[in-house]
Formats: structure tokens, C-alpha cells, sequence
């Protein structure tokens, strides 16, 4: 994490529950003489002890909001999620629709909610909108460079045409997903992804650009990609131009039972 943040016990709140000790995962609180102590400040600051606390006793400083309390609309119906991931389909077609600047922070606050390893919030975005067509472009150019050894890798990409707008498609935002840890990046895009679908908009990852971005130092500067990072994955946003009538088809799941 970027900032220093304490964790703390407003003793004459705290009602010696131990909720807050028994649910941590480094085993930092202690309960001495009834009442929940810190024994050191290089825990992971996940803010368990916080959320689980009935008596609002426990703070993390350092944030820009205070925590909020959970309701139950903060609840999803598992049918309506598993419907709308059975739904979802990698969007490609968008018409000219701009997206509000509301919408992508909503987007930008579900990857940012979402998990990382050790807490380490370590993920980073970065949102192009206005110079969509330069980033394109530059990228196209490589893209192009290095088709012959893609078609060797992916025969099915032989007959595909490389245009100006193969990496974006017109689209009206394009996200890049960075960090130094990829099942943290890619778990946030997961979550931002869902977060587009629920506003109504199209996505699909261009893996590609995401790509692209190991050959370019050029890009990768423009993109903020500081060293031992890497672009990790890239959501491309737009309203849909297509309307989907069924779900796609899948291959039973493989699972061992033990």
C-alpha cells in the first residue's frame, strides 16, 4: 500500500467481545484485562478487525472515507449474478454513445474493492478517453511488426485483417489494468467487467494491447507502467451496437470431488 495507516482501539468503546481478535489473520489484537489491544502495526491493515467490531471501537487511519456500514442491498441474488455471467459476451461493435465520467469511476471503484494477496492493493489503472486513437495507433504499428510470428502461434488469426482499429474498435474508453501481480490485476478486471456489464455497457479484454505494451517503452511510459509492473490485461468500453438473444454454450465442468 502507498500510505502509512495505524490501526487503533478506542479502549471505552471496546466491550472485550473478541470478535476482533478472533478474526484476525495475523493474530496482532490480543484482549488484555477485557479489553482489545494492538500488539504491533505491521499487520496487513485488511481491516477485519474493523468490519467485524459491533461497537465501532476499531479504526484504520490514513483513508480518504470512513468505513461503511453493511445492509442488506449490499446483497446480490446468486440467480440474477449466475444469469448475468451466463449473459455476458466479449462486445466488439459500440456505437458512438460517450460514456459519462460517473460511470467509469463506478467501474474504477469495483476493481478497486476487489481482493488482492496480502492486501497489498498494489493494482493501478489507467484510463484512456480522450487520446484513445494515439495509444491505438502506436500500438497497431507493433501489432502489425509482429503478426508474421503470431500467425505461426495462432492459426486462426491467419486470415484476420489488421485495421486501424483492430486493438479498440471504436470503442469510447479503454482501461489498462497494471500492477506487479497478475491474478491481482486479473481479479480486478473480472470484477470491473461485471461493474460495465450492470451499466449497461460492452466489453472485451484486447489482450493483445495488453501485449503489445512488453515490446514498447514508449507505451509503456505514456501508460504509468513503473518498473517491475506490467500492463496486465485491458478492458476496451463502449455502449453495445449488438443486442444478444441466448447464452453461449458451454463444455460440462471439470471438477474432482474428494
Amino acid at each position: 500500500m502507498k500510505r502509512e495507516h495505524i490501526v487503533s482501539v478506542n479502549q471505552s468503546l471496546c466491550i472485550g467481545c473478541g470478535l476482533c481478535r478472533d478474526d484476525c489473520p495475523t493474530m496482532t489484537i490480543r484482549m488484555e484485562e477485557d479489553v482489545a489491544v494492538v500488539t504491533t502495526q505491521s499487520c496487513i491493515k485488511c481491516g477485519h478487525c474493523q468490519a467485524i467490531c459491533p461497537q465501532g471501537a476499531v479504526s484504520l487511519s490514513g483513508f480518504d472515507e470512513a468505513p461503511e456500514l453493511i445492509t442488506p442491498a449490499m446483497h446480490v441474488n446468486a440467480d440474477a449474478l449466475l444469469g448475468q455471467l451466463k449473459a455476458r459476451r466479449s462486445v466488439r461493435r459500440f456505437t458512438q454513445r460517450e460514456i459519462a465520467p460517473e460511470t467509469i469511476r463506478q467501474i474504477i471503484e469495483a476493481g478497486r474493492y476487489t481482493p488482492t494477496g496480502t492486501n497489498k492493493q498494489g493494482v493501478s489503472y489507467t484510463v484512456l478517453m480522450q487520446n484513445i486513437a494515439n495509444y491505438e495507433a502506436v500500438g497497431i504499428k507493433l501489432f502489425r511488426g509482429l503478426k508474421r510470428v503470431i500467425d505461426l502461434l495462432y492459426s486462426g488469426f491467419r486470415s484476420i485483417e489488421i485495421d486501424d482499429h483492430f486493438l479498440f474498435k471504436n470503442a469510447k474508453a479503454v482501461i489498462v489494468i497494471k500492477g506487479a501481480d497478475v491474478v491481482d490485476g486479473a481479479l480486478a478486471a473480472s470484477s470491473m467487467e461485471l461493474m460495465a456489464q450492470s451499466l449497461g455497457l460492452g466489453v472485451f479484454y484486447s489482450g493483445f494491447f495488453a501485449m503489445i505494451t512488453r515490446f514498447s517503452g514508449k507505451l509503456r511510459r505514456r501508460l504509468g507502467i513503473r518498473r517491475g509492473e506490467k500492463a496486465i490485461t485491458t478492458l476496451v468500453l463502449g455502449y453495445p451496437a449488438v443486442e444478444y438473444q441466448r447464452t453461449a454454450q458451454r463444455e460440462t465442468a471439470n471438477v474432482l470431488f474428494d
